[in-house]
């Protein structure tokens, strides 16, 4: 093959061309290796990488739970721990290796998580670690009376005081050893005079069964043994909120150190239920108005009357974590819709531990009164009365009640008077009852 012939071009060509197919696909093949190789590197190190990420959000959680996480029960606590995969043998594991943590650490750090006395005892149980004594303390501290707890042991009856009741059971104590330590710390007990004062009937005779016991089991509340009232406070109350409004009376409230009472008429809604937390971790009280304020079916019957209040309830347990103890009828106690019913109604509210609670001075707010009515009046009624329940409402048509409302607080205030929510505990005020 001479240089320069057809034949020396020919062969030239094919191996030009052979270097242009096969030195790319040489390359491309060596490339393709080290790319495998390399990816397979790089997905270790994502895998490690994300070990690493989950160990360390475990460990936030964690953290979180011993520094500020509120937790607003027992279950909460155990879902938190769930989720940063932390077991109880961990926890116990930590707390014995670092050897500062006794049982009042313990019990301070579970409540700053915002658990509560009886969710603590309940976890306690489960693992039979509360004795009777210790438990009598902790019943006592969340109000739950010897009377309440030896009905609960011997009827076995839907009262709050029957998850105690449950709770000495799992602790190993039978009946007997539950009355024995009642006894033994009270042996007076239940033999006190009733005084006026005095929230529940310390009488001997057996409890009358009710009809409606058997109704919303679920729907019981610890009545207070005793009232209070503070001299020279006034109750400011909210009937049928929330509303438009509700977030600048809780502003004006707080602007002049006061808490104030909502009678809520609530409904299954984000924005409602953002509403009442908000007057809930702002420190004021939230009671039950009604879930429909429709006068004519609520108040037919005792069952009616029970049906809609429910469903309120729930809606603010729900929505707070919190269990409204307190409740004003639609109208007031004494309407001309529950002639047949209130007295039936007052006494199946009372027997299940709630307190119900009217007013004595009235703002005209939801009648149209003006700014200037309302400046001159409430002050004055407020003049007129021992323990003044001021009404007011928190609806979208009662814009007058915002516009007024701090101007009345800064007079009052002016005069000495304080401002406090109302509590299960505090005097009522009622058109017909006890309390009238």
């Amino acid at each position: 093959m001479r240089f320069g012939s057809v034949e020396f071009f020919k062969v030239l060509i094919k191996t030009v061309l052979a270097i242009f197919f096969f030195v790319p696909l040489i390359l491309a093949v060596v490339f393709g290796v080290l790319f495998v190789q390399k990816n397979a590197k790089v997905n270790d190190l994502q895998e490690e990488n994300s070990v690493v990420r989950q160990e360390n959000d475990r460990l936030s959680v964690v953290a979180d739970v011993l520094v500020g996480e509120k937790a607003g029960s027992a279950e909460d606590i155990r879902d938190i721990l769930n989720r940063s995969g932390v077991t109880y043998d961990e926890l116990i594991k930590l707390a014995v290796n670092k050897k500062d943590i006794d049982a009042d650490g313990l019990y301070g750090i579970l409540s700053g998580c915002g658990i509560s006395d009886k969710d603590i005892v309940a976890m306690a149980a489960a693992k039979k670690t509360v004795n009777a004594d210790e438990f009598y303390e902790i019943i006592e501290k969340n109000g739950i009376t010897e009377k309440e707890l030896i009905k609960a042991v011997v009827k076995n009856s839907s009262s709050s005081a029957e998850d105690y009741y449950s709770i000495l059971s799992e602790c190993g104590m039978s009946d007997d050893e539950i009355v024995e330590i009642i006894n033994k710390k009270n042996p007076s007990s239940g033999s006190e005079s009733d005084t006026s004062s005095s929230a529940s009937d310390t009488s001997s005779e057996p409890e009358e069964e009710s009809p409606y016991a058997d109704l919303y089991p679920d729907m019981y509340v610890t009545a207070p043994q005793n009232y209070t009232y503070d001299e020279g406070t006034i109750y400011f109350t909210f009937d049928d909120g929330p509303s438009q409004y509700t977030y600048q009376i809780l502003e004006y409230l707080k602007e002049n150190n006061a808490k104030g009472t909502w009678f809520v008429v609530p409904s299954r809604t984000d924005w409602c239920y953002s509403a009442l937390k908000a007057i809930s971790d702002s420190g004021n009280t939230i009671g039950i108005h009604s879930l429909t304020h429709d006068y004519e079916n609520i108040y037919s019957s005792v069952e009616a009357y029970l049906e809609d209040f429910h469903e309120a309830w729930e809606i603010v347990r729900d929505a707070t974590g919190q269990t409204p103890e307190i409740f004003r009828f639609p109208g007031g106690s004494k309407n001309d819709f529950n002639v047949d019913t209130r007295e039936a109604i007052i006494k199946e509210m009372t027997r299940r531990g709630f307190r119900f609670y009217d007013w004595n001075v009235e703002s005209g707010d939801v009648s149209g009164a003006t700014w200037q009515q309302m400046y001159n009046s409430i002050p004055h009624d407020c003049h007129e009365w021992k323990r003044p329940v001021v009404l007011m409402h928190d609806t979208n048509n009662t814009p007058n009640t915002v516009y007024v409302l701090e101007d009345v607080l800064k007079v009052l205030a002016g005069e000495g008077y304080k401002f406090d929510a109302i509590h299960n505990d505090t005097e009522p005020v009622q058109f017909i009852g006890p309390f009238s």
